[in-house]
């Protein structure tokens, strides 16, 4: 992947982004917001893609950053993290494989439903693996503060 590539990707991203955000309606204030999330997350994703063959950890690490954002812009902004979360990742749903796995089974061509079945599952179990992590270290913090909240009185 060149420069070049790597440009298109992040842009379509952010714009697909924001395309998503307006269709499901988000808040205008937080458009914006959404579409550096899924501007970063195309970012990270390309840059992994150059470091990384395995379409699992091209996916792992975008997810986790994208989990990150959502959780930190969540805070700033007083909002819950999965709707900026949901906005952020969209860049890396595999549409066109899930697509492709779905024509070559109705099609019976087994060999490459097997094949792209393989890829998606990677590319799913990366994006949740990636946020499954992270919300799970933010999940035990606000046990823990919670926790210190109820000791304390």
């Amino acid at each position: 992947m060149d420069f070049k590539q790597g440009l298109i990707i992040v842009i379509t991203g952010m714009l697909g982004t924001v395309g998503f955000s307006l269709l499901f309606k988000a808040p205008k204030r937080r458009i914006l917001l959404n579409a550096v999330g899924g501007m970063l997350t195309s970012l990270v994703y390309v840059l992994c893609c150059m470091n990384f063959e395995h379409e699992f950890m091209q996916n792992f690490f975008p997810a986790l950053v994208a989990t990150v954002y959502a959780e930190v812009m969540a805070r700033v902004v007083k909002a819950p993290a999965t709707p900026i979360l949901a906005c952020s990742i969209i860049p890396l749903v595999p549409g066109g494989k899930l697509y492709y796995t779905t024509y070559y089974f109705v099609i019976s061509e087994m060999e490459m439903f097997n094949s792209t079945l393989t890829e998606l599952l990677r590319i799913a179990s990366g994006l949740a693996v990636g946020i499954i992590c992270i919300s799970v270290v933010v999940h035990e913090i606000n046990r823990h503060k919670f926790k210190q909240i109820i000791d304390v009185e």
